[in-house]
This record gives C-alpha cells, structure tokens and sequence, in this order.
C-alpha cells in the first residue's frame, strides 16, 4: 500500500474522528454541558424512611386465592419507594432514617461520585443526611444499598427502591406517571401466611410474582373475553385523553430480569436513562418495545390515539402471568391530575419534589434560609407522620374501581 493511499486513510479516519466525536460520550451530545449545569439556587428536601413491614403483593384472585402478603422492607412505608422529582441544575438534600431492624443504606443512580451517589450505612435508630448535585437530566434508579452492598440483592428484591426524576431545562409539558417494575422471590406463593424472601428462588431466576408498583396485577381488573378471569376487582386504571402527550417514568428494579416494554394498540418513542426526545441523546421513535434492564429508569413519551382501552405489559410473557400487566383507558373526561394514587411526578418548576395528589411519599418540601435545624426537622416529621397515616388510610379504602363497561373491555 502506497503512502499516498496510507495518507488518505489516516486523514479519514481523522475527519471522522473530528466529526463524531461529539456523540461517542456516553452516547449523549453535548454530555459536558449536563455535568456543567449552571445550578439553579434552589435546594429541595427529602426524608425516606427504611423499615420493614409485612405488605400484601397479590390480590385475592383465581390465581391467588385469598390474597399473597410478604414480609418486605420498605422506603416511607411502600413498595415501590416514591418517586421525586427535581430541575436540572437543583441540588437535592436526602435524609435517610432506619426506623427498621436491620442496617439499610441509599444509592442514589442520579449523581457522579461517591458523595453524590452513596449515603454509607445507616443503622437502626440512625439518620444521615447527603447532597445531591442534579446535573443530568433524565429518570434514575435508586434503591437500598444494604450493608456496604452486602445482601444488597436481598433488600432489592424485597422492595427497597423507586425512582428520581431530574427535569431537563427545555422540557415539554405531559400528564405524567410513575410506574415501578419489580420481582418478588417468596418462600410462600399463597395466602398461608407472609413469605420472606427465598436465596434459592432467587438463584434460580425463579421470580414469584412480578409487581407494578408494588402489587402484582395491580392496574388489571380482569382478562379474556369468551373465558374472563377477574384479576383485581379493585383495581385502578391509568386514565389519558386521546391524543394528549403522556410522559412515563419506568423503574424497572429487577433486581435479575429485564423489562420489554410494550402498550397493546400503541407506539412508543423512548430514551434510556438521561436523555428525552428533542433534548439530549438518541432516541428510540415509533418502536413497539423497549427493553430497560434491570437496575435502570426509562422514559417512554405516547399518546394513545382514540378513546378505548389500552393494555402496557412486561412482553415476557411469564412476567405478565405473574403481574406485569397494566390498564390504560383513554377518555375525554380525563384530567392533568386522576393518576392512580402514587403514581403522579412533580411537574418541571414545582417547588415540591412529589406531586400534590401524590399519597405514597414521606417527603420535606422546599425549605427557606429563614428555618432553623429545630423548625425542618419538625417539620419533617410531622410530615413523615402525615404521610404515613394516608399510606394506612390507602390501606384500608380500595382503590375506586373501573366502570363496569371498561372492565368488561380489557382484555388480553
């Protein structure tokens, strides 16, 4: 080969180093400027409390006579942890308070370094409080880091995790909505009593149930038309207008499998942790299903065409047999603000990191320079208290029902 072909070469490679080098860090362009992120002056506050409590993760069905409960560990008192949310450029204060009996600890997916990410170990009867710096705009995991990562599998897999939201500076408005994907590996498949979790079911992939925020079957109140198996009657649906842009922050917490997400009857543009549609990064267009691997946050903007029911399913089948299935009715008598309990996210510019008709969070809301230590840390817990009193309320009032024709309409 002669120098003159070897030149060429070489200056080609270079030119296309010069041209795609903007895109080759992490797959975002323009990735420095999200670490550079000119801070906003707000600091936002958030309490998550770790303990441990037996919940129930099935509902009484053919499937599941009498119900399933299990003995979980928690943040603020739910399966999944809530889901808060803040503006790119905002600097977030975690307080992190064992109230359970085991040592638990916060990895939060959303900062770079240790001192962003990790809040070190909290044992029973203790709190920490950590910084985050929210640079990066995008939907993260977090989740219970166990003691210095060991059994951090376990305090997974029993519910220990949720998802933060950091609002990218030229985002477009959406209704919103949490969903949380999770596995339960039990002892105990029925209503004999609690299960706890199993080492070996867990070895073995072999996950018991597959949760959508927190309940198998939770959004799903029957399937089948010629043969119909009620599956919730309590159940909640989500709740769109036609044509309207909807935003869904998805965890999927594993802790072992992926999600292939998917909506029967529908499109989904998407992005995987950072990055959204128009904003930063590539995007997934006009897909059918995305995959979110385990120990990820994914965010799939749709909208759902004409009135009727849609279905979202974790498209591996065996999952969507043991709980990961939702309902979507779409209706023009929805509104900004009918999300099911739990799963409606802070918009852009709140000054809250949850929702106001949120009832799964035990949060602090922004506080001023003018409080003192005494004052926020009252006010925190009367808060904590507060929230975990509608958690109970939550509890022992089901969930309104869908309407009798729209029940009938979902389907496999």
């Amino acid at each position: 080969m002669n120098n003159v072909v070897i030149t060429g070469i070489i200056a080609g490679v270079l030119i296309a180093g010069f041209i795609f080098a903007p895109f080759n860090s992490g797959g975002i362009p323009g990735a420095s400027a999200q670490v550079s992120a000119q801070p906003t002056g707000v600091t936002k506050k958030v309490l998550l409390v770790a303990s441990e409590k037996e919940v129930q993760v099935a509902p009484d069905n053919a499937l599941h006579p009498g119900g399933v409960t299990y003995n979980a560990m928690v943040w603020n008192g739910t399966i999944p942890g809530p889901v808060f949310a803040v503006d790119q450029g905002d600097t977030l204060e975690v307080t992190v308070r064992n109230d359970g009996q085991v040592i638990h600890s916060l990895d939060i997916h959303a900062g770079i370094g240790p001192s962003n990410v990790i809040s070190g170990n909290v044992k029973p009867g203790e709190s920490k409080t950590y910084t985050l710096h929210a640079n990066t705009p995008g939907f993260f995991f977090y989740h219970c880091g166990a003691d210095g990562l060991f059994g951090v599998w376990e305090h997974i897999a029993n519910g220990m995790s949720g998802g933060i939201v950091v609002h990218p500076k030229n985002e477009k408005p959406a209704k919103e909505f949490y969903l949380a994907f999770g596995e339960i590996y039990s002892n105990v498949a029925d209503s004999s009593k609690a299960g706890s979790f199993d080492l070996q079911q867990f070895l073995n992939n072999n996950a018991t149930l597959i949760l959508t925020n927190g309940m198998a079957h939770k959004y799903v109140p029957s399937i089948g038309e010629e043969v119909k198996v009620v599956l919730n009657p309590d159940a909640q649906p989500f709740k769109v207008k036609p044509g309207e842009l909807t935003r869904w922050y998805i965890v999927n917490s594993g802790p072992n499998g992926d999600t292939a997400f998917h909506f029967i009857s529908g499109m989904l543009d998407a992005v995987r942790d950072g990055a959204i549609k128009n904003r930063y990064g590539t995007t997934l267009l006009n897909d059918e299903t995305y995959g979110i691997p385990a120990g990820s946050g994914s965010i799939v903007e749709t909208t759902f065409p004409e009135e009727g029911v849609y279905v979202g399913v974790d498209h591996d089948m065996h999952d969507v047999y043991k709980g990961g299935a939702l309902a979507v009715v779409a209706a023009n008598n929805s509104t900004l603000t009918d999300q099911p309990p739990g799963t409606a996210v802070a918009p852009k510019g709140s000054e809250s990191v949850v929702a106001s008709n949120s009832t799964l969070a035990t949060v602090q809301p922004l506080m001023t320079g003018n409080q003192t230590g005494t004052e926020t840390a009252t006010m925190m817990e009367n808060n904590a208290s507060m929230m975990e009193n509608n958690a109970s309320m939550m509890e022992n009032n089901p969930s309104m029902t869908m309407t009798e024709q729209q029940a009938q309409n979902t389907t496999g």
